[in-house]
């Protein structure tokens, strides 16, 4: 019988699971290894612990295995005198999904700043006409959140980077 923190975990792989299928538009049983790996931490998880845990055969866990490896979202580490592989998640790929945010949001930010301009140049122009003139507000307002935005992730990634110079 499962343990109150075994049905936990198992909801919040299933959770955590669809979550990572959507945000990164990958396979179902690849967003639910990469979930149970999260989750696992440091220890990591040997082949047959993801076959067990996620009731799916062997050849799609190391289908699934071998393409998140190859897409640097994973990776695994040996212990001296036993033969199984230990996989986790590959920190750097934080790294790089805090860099694809921070790339989106800029370019976002800019696009907005073009725009803000734009309806400037036409207020000014049809100063005249009150019923036209765009209100600016909203504008400087998500300029000023994605600036904040990019600010924290900044940081996280700053974190990231001097943790992982450290292990």
């Amino acid at each position: 019988m499962a343990t109150e923190i075994e049905k936990q975990r198992e909801a919040l792989v299933e959770r955590l699971g669809v979550f990572v299928e959507q945000k990164d538009q990958i396979p179902p049983l690849a967003a639910r290894i990469i979930a149970t790996l999260i989750l696992s931490g440091k220890k990591g998880c040997t082949f047959d612990d993801l076959v067990t845990s996620l009731q799916a055969s062997k050849s799609t866990i190391s289908t699934h295995l071998n393409s998140l490896q190859q897409a640097e979202r994973i990776t695994y580490f040996t212990v001296c005198g036993d033969r199984k592989k230990y996989f986790v998640t590959n920190p750097k790929s934080l790294l790089i999904n805090l860099d694809e945010r921070l790339k989106t949001w800029e370019r976002e930010q800019q696009l907005h700043k073009e725009v803000m301009d734009y309806k400037k140049t036409y207020n000014e122009l049809h100063s005249d006409r009150e019923d036209e003139i765009f209100d600016l507000e909203f504008h400087l307002d998500y300029i000023d959140y994605l600036e904040q935005a990019q600010n924290s992730i900044k940081k996280i990634r700053e974190k990231v980077t001097e943790k992982l110079k450290h292990e």
